[in-house]
């Protein structure tokens, strides 16, 4: 696996993408978002694909959201197949149970273009500056190892928002702070898609 694919896969690992172990050596990454992003998705699918692995073209998947009473979600979604090369990435992204954790070295893997997908994949516009990342399903202790590594590799300031569903779940989400992410803005712009520019307030 190229340094390049890595580091895009370190990013949508940390957003909406989910790796599964098949067996004791190999493992399959999924990938999936709304319909109304399908020209990321499809670009997630064209990278996929030029890092050397095959995939079948993206399908439509209906889920319930049981964080919003059960809505009905459409998005699109696709899958690599089982493969060794995947293992690792499950080890620093799986406990032992199979449930996505991160790693206590995030740090030492989390890059500009990685960041870049992180907030393609999962972040949230903020219109008055700065941008959101929809950290739900991490806890109040991986949580804080993001903002650490946030802060350590690319000096950005971080506060965490409440986020309430509407089964009155609460879930922490990761701001960060709208001057320090100006200061990485043209960084960034260089690893993301036109189509999701808009996240981070920029255009193409």
């Amino acid at each position: 696996m190229n340094k390049t694919i890595k580091e895009m896969l370190i990013g949508v690992l940390l957003g909406d993408a989910h790796i599964s172990r098949t067996g004791l050596n190999k493992a399959f990454i999924s990938f999936e978002q709304s319909k109304k992003k399908i020209d990321y998705l499809n670009y997630l699918h064209k990278l996929t694909q030029e890092g050397g692995f095959e995939l079948e073209k993206p399908k439509t998947y209906i889920r319930t959201d049981s964080r919003y009473l059960n809505k009905l979600n459409e998005s699109l979604y696709f899958r690599t197949k089982s493969l060794e090369v995947f293992k690792p990435l499950a080890d620093m992204f799986l406990d032992n149970n199979g449930r996505k954790i991160i790693p206590l070295n995030i740090a030492d893997h989390l890059t500009l273009r990685s960041l870049a997908f992180w907030i393609m994949d999962d972040g949230q516009q903020v219109k008055r500056g700065g941008v959101t990342l929809c950290t739900d399903s991490f806890n109040s202790e991986e949580v804080n190892i993001l903002r650490e590594a946030l802060k350590n590799n690319f000096n950005l300031i971080t506060s965490i928002h409440m986020k309430k569903s509407k089964n009155e779940s609460l879930f922490e989400r990761i701001y960060i702070n709208k001057i320090s992410l100006n200061e990485i803005k043209f960084l960034l712009k260089e690893h993301m898609h036109e189509s999701m520019l808009y996240k981070i307030n920029e255009s193409s």
